[in-house]
């Protein structure tokens, strides 16, 4: 049925072609041949039948035979023309005017044959009359009289006028006077004078009828009846000619069609090579980005985009991801830096375009487009062809794959379909390196949690009875103090115990200190005001050959956490370069800040793009090699017989705390830096915000589902004072139920692995398949029996500690709320 409108197309095209030639074809011609052979006929015996009455009226013709042959040929000739013009449609009455003047001419002709034949015979008996023995030639008046009667008769045969005719009258008559009337020659006399009184009235009479046969009008009819077959002849060519015409004109309307399907199939056939050379290329390098690990990824999109320019004849490509910062995949044939602001002013065209989740754009020119914003962003990154394709990515922020020609678009096609598909492809390869390094963040927390747990479970089960133990020996210590004299070996005994256990309260208190959760009050730090403060307790505490040296920060500089946190942070970290310089020395402080645009890697931790703070703390010490380097941020390492080994984990797991990053950079004898890096707080935030407040949350929906009522009620409290509007639920079949109903209702999903009979891991799947969208916390008491594979197949973003702690709980909301990969309401 597809193809039912081409076929019926075709059959008319071959009936009209059909029609034309036999419309043009001279069907006609053996008719007219046979017309002219009439009017030919008609003509030859027309002269004939002519020829032979002339000849009979001389005398040199006695058979009239001859005068039926062509009387009949006439009437055949004209029957033929009769019967052609009937058929063709044409005025028959100049052929009935015709055959008219043949039954005139047969009627003339039959009395011209009985008139002349007794003319003959008279003729004859006056010619043998004349030469008679009767009328001798010794006669003297009769003789003569027979001569000039003879003369007289043949003058009348050639011409019959009056004075012929009186002429022989006169003869006639004296030859009468003269004729015996009895004797034997009386007979012969009187039979010439019968025959020629008969000549006497016959031959006029038979000259008249020849000349009446002669002029009967039959060539004014037979030239009509020619002038009207001419007049049909030359319309009929017309009309072929015509045709012939309009058939010549068809076939080349139909061989300039047939030319340009050709064109046309030409082209479908380089566009068909094209977009299989295309599709090649994507399929080939869909493999690359399916493939490619994390790392490779920024390199193997870079090796994609050129693939993919140069398959579309592009002279830029890139990938543009509406992050905060922009975050750019691009490539240029040139190796040429990108205009200012371009490509980020690309993801802004479509919505001026006016244009609503299209498939991709294409523009052939952008000159040809009419002034505007659009022009004017092309023109000033010097594109003079673009096209564009959305990076389809449910739930991530908006996205596209562009390419940039310097010159107009031309003759050049772009298979919306198999674009597609590469932007997909892209696509794919962004969110697979979006969720593997979530999956790493996910892997590197719960190792973080589990360590933290086994620390803490360690801490509070030796705490109380280690701390019993050494308040004893401390006890006993400054008893038996006093009792002992000053400076001698018991008492200094005494003394080394005593420090000693003081030593292990503070490593104790240490222990307790990392492995503790509190609900520390996060709120902007004015950063100055944070080292200064440090710096005056170095000052007190620091051996005196250790000098800090702080350089000016701006009062602008802001970064969002728990003061004395970030303040243990930077006395850990001098602490630990005083010990580093056994011979005294400087110790500086430096801060600045700095712009991240590509994902950066610190240590084993990735920070997204945005605006970090950098504290750098360095010394003039001893340094360290790369083997101490791997393990000096672990629990319990450390290079000094005295050191407890806490001091850099502490300081390693409260930047973290902070979604910072910590680095060191040494080499032995050449002294050490370390940098920390935090995000940096917004000055107009820093103003607003209390001194004793939170991260708080602007009114997101947050789904809770824990089994116990008191405490659900507890932490849907918390989540009320966090900013958040909290819907709990005790039982989870209410809570998918409620999910189910209204996928796109919550913002944020919040399980206790306590509410749930069985697994919480379990549920948490369902709800994930549910709601794709909202990111899901899990809330467990111990992250022991956790594995990254069973959280990453449920789409779990964050693991917290149970009870939920306020300040851990309002750090992972606000996480959760502004990753790079997360839309933003």
């Amino acid at each position: 049925m597809r193809n039912l409108p081409g076929a019926v197309g075709v059959s008319l095209l071959l009936v009209l072609l059909t029609w034309l030639l036999l419309r043009g074809i001279d069907s006609g011609e053996p008719a007219y041949a046979a017309t002219l052979r009439a009017f030919d006929d008609y003509a030859l015996a027309e002269a004939s039948l002519h020829r032979d009455v002339l000849q009979a009226r001389t005398g040199l013709l006695r058979d009239y035979d001859t005068f039926d042959g062509a009387a009949k040929a006439m009437e055949d000739a004209v029957g033929r023309l009769r019967s052609h013009a009937r058929t063709e449609g044409l005025d028959t009455r100049p052929v009935d005017r015709l055959a008219a003047a043949v039954v005139q001419q047969e009627e003339l002709m039959e009395r011209f044959k009985t008139s002349n034949a007794l003319l003959q015979n008279s003729l004859s008996y006056v010619g043998l009359l004349s030469t008679s023995p009767a009328f001798r030639a010794d006669d003297a008046q009769l003789a003569p009289a027979t001569s000039a009667l003879a003369a007289a008769i043949l003058y009348l045969a050639r011409d019959t006028s009056s004075d012929a005719l009186k002429a022989l009258q006169d003869r006639i008559d004296k030859f009468a006077q003269q004729a015996p009337e009895v004797g034997p020659d009386a007979e012969v006399a009187r039979a010439m004078l019968a025959h020629t009184r008969l000549l006497y009235g016959l031959l006029p009479e038979v000259d008249a009828t020849l000349k009446a046969f002669i002029a009967v009008p039959s060539a004014q009819p037979l030239e009509e009846t020619r002038a009207l077959y001419s007049r049909h002849r030359s319309v009929v060519e017309t009309s072929e000619q015509r045709f012939r015409l309009l058939l010549y004109l068809v076939s080349l309307l139909l061989l300039i069609a047939l030319v340009f399907l050709g064109l046309r199939l030409r082209a479908r056939a380089i566009a068909l090579r094209r977009r299989a050379a295309f599709e090649r290329v994507i399929a080939e390098n869909s493999t690359r980005l399916i493939n490619c690990s994390p790392a490779e990824t920024e390199a193997r999109l870079t090796q994609v985009l050129e693939s993919f320019s140069r398959a579309i004849g592009a002279d830029r490509a890139y990938v543009v991801l509406d992050e905060k910062p922009s975050r750019l995949y691009v490539w240029s044939r040139d190796e040429k830096a990108f205009p200012p602001g371009w490509p980020n002013k690309a993801l802004t065209l479509p919505g001026q375009l006016g244009v609503a989740a299209p498939d991709s754009i294409t523009i052939a020119d952008a000159n040809a487009l009419p002034p505007g914003p659009v022009r004017d962003a092309l023109t000033a990154a010097g594109v003079r062809a673009w096209a564009c394709v959305p990076l389809i990515r449910p739930g991530r922020v908006q996205s596209i794959m562009g390419f940039d020609a310097f010159r107009p678009i031309r003759n050049k096609t772009f298979p919306v379909p198999v674009v597609r598909l590469a932007g997909d492809a892209v696509a794919n390869a962004i969110e697979r390196e979006f969720l593997d390094r979530e999956r790493a963040k996910l892997t590197t927390r719960l190792e973080r949690a589990r360590r933290m747990q086994m620390v803490g479970s360690l801490a509070s089960g030796i705490a109380h009875n280690f701390n019993n133990i050494i308040g004893a020996i401390l006890g006993y210590a400054e008893m038996i103090e006093p009792q002992l004299t000053h400076g001698t070996k018991p008492a200094q005994h005494i003394d080394e115990i005593r420090r000693a256990a003081e030593r292990g309260r503070d490593l104790v208190d240490n222990i307790l200190a990392f492995g503790r959760r509190t609900d520390a009050r996060v709120r902007p730090v004015q950063v100055r005001a944070l080292l200064e403060e440090a710096a005056s307790f170095l000052r007190a505490s620091l051996p005196s050959g250790v000098e800090p040296v702080v350089e000016d920060v701006s009062n602008d500089i802001t970064v969002s956490g728990e003061p004395a946190q970030l303040q243990q942070v930077i006395l850990n970290l001098c602490t630990n370069a005083a010990q580093a310089m056994e011979n005294g020395g400087q110790i500086h402080l430096a801060v600045k800040l700095e712009e991240v645009t590509d994902l950066l890697t610190i240590g084993d931790v990735e920070l997204s793009p945005g605006s970090y703070v950098c504290l750098s703390v360095s010394d003039d010490g001893g340094g360290f090699d790369e083997r101490v380097a791997r393990r000096m941020f672990e629990p319990f390492f450390t290079t000094r017989l005295a050191g407890t080994g806490l001091g850099l984990a502490t300081v390693r797991e409260i930047v973290r705390d902070h979604d910072g990053a910590i680095g060191a950079e040494s080499k032995p004898g050449q002294g050490s830096c370390f940098v920390v890096w935090l995000p940096a707080a917004t000055s107009a935030g820093a103003a607003a915000v209390e001194p004793a407040s939170l991260p708080l949350g602007q009114g997101e929906t947050v789904l809770i589902v824990e089994n116990e009522r008191e405490r659900l009620l507890r932490d849907e409290e918390k989540l009320a004072a966090l900013g958040y509007e909290p819907v709990g639920f005790e039982h989870a079949g209410d809570a998918l139920a409620a999910c189910r109903a209204e996928p796109g209702r919550f913002d944020i999903i919040l399980i206790s692995q306590g509410a749930q009979t069985r697994d919480g891991l379990d549920f948490a799947r369902v709800l994930h398949q549910v709601a794709p969208l909202p990111p899901v916390l899990l809330a467990a008491a111990s992250t022991i029996n956790l594995s990254v594979s069973r959280l990453a197949e449920a789409g779990i973003s964050e693991v917290l500690q149970w009870p939920l702690a306020s300040t851990e709980l309002a750090a992972a909301l606000a996480r959760c709320l502004r990753k790079p990969g997360t839309l933003q309401s």
